[in-house]
């Protein structure tokens, strides 16, 4: 899975796209509330616990965090006195840029019990609650020969206070975030968007549950250009991959394509 420890200053992320993200954000939590936001009843105690921690990292250690105008300690107090306005999962999503997971483990499998997902990468939050790892992933190519086996003993061993941290990266033929559904486009591959993903993942005290958050990215794929080794490199990895997993990443009619575009000289 490509885990790494991650360090708590760098749980949540800003950056120059955090208040246009927000903006989408807050749009279609009003507008498509059912299609980005899943929570089975019973874990609003820990749902608390997890927004608590988050706002607490704020504060300790993006003092200067602020939505349109408000600092963080004003954003603290606001969501701590509307828990009863909202679910703080939703709350907490309005004012970060990180999409929220909540597994529970049960019956020997983790299971997603709740979920605030605004930015989907061509996947259906309405498929997925209520799933365990290996049903979530079941489309994913090699899944269950490379990573079934280790899935539930790799989440079993998340410590609390020693989250770790990944990076998952797909293409894209627009720029937009949320994407349930893929959709077919004829969009040339210099007009494509590297779209990344960084995901962590904390465990609770009790060790029960694990909060899997996802911080989505869309950026020209044409500036990867601009660095000749890293085209390169990444040219050789899409030669590496499988015909299964390019039709996951669904470039199977586009990799020779983007190959060519990765090696062609600027």
């Amino acid at each position: 899975m490509g885990l790494r420890e991650l360090e708590l200053k760098n749980w949540i992320e800003g950056g120059p796209d955090l208040t246009a993200q927000l903006k989408d954000r807050n749009k279609l939590l009003n507008r498509s509330r059912t299609q980005v936001v899943q929570i089975q009843s019973g874990h609003d105690f820990v749902i608390q616990n997890f927004v608590s921690q988050i706002l607490n990292n704020l504060k300790s250690f993006h003092p200067n965090y602020q939505i349109k105008n408000h600092k963080i300690t004003e954003i603290i107090s606001k969501i701590s006195a509307d828990l009863e306005a909202d679910n703080a999962f939703v709350q907490i999503a309005r004012v970060i840029a990180e999409d929220l997971c909540l597994l529970k483990f049960t019956n020997g499998e983790w299971r997603l019990v709740a979920a605030v997902v605004v930015f989907p990468s061509r996947w259906n939050l309405l498929d997925k609650i209520g799933k365990s790892l290996d049903q979530i992933h079941t489309p994913v190519p090699g899944y269950e020969q490379a990573l079934q086996p280790f899935m539930t003993d790799t989440f079993n061993k998340i410590k609390p206070k020693r989250p770790v941290w990944r990076k998952n990266w797909s293409l894209h033929a627009t720029s937009t975030l949320h994407e349930p559904f893929y959709k077919v486009s004829l969009a040339p591959v210099e007009d494509y968007w590297w779209r990344t993903e960084r995901q962590t993942l904390s465990a609770s005290d009790d060790g029960k549950y694990i909060l899997f958050t996802i911080r989505s990215r869309s950026e020209p794929f044409k500036w990867i250009k601009s660095d000749s080794v890293a085209a390169h490199k990444f040219a050789k990895t899409l030669a590496t991959l499988t015909p299964e997993m390019l039709q996951y990443k669904h470039l199977i009619e586009k990799r020779e394509e983007v190959i060519s575009y990765l090696n062609r000289q600027l």
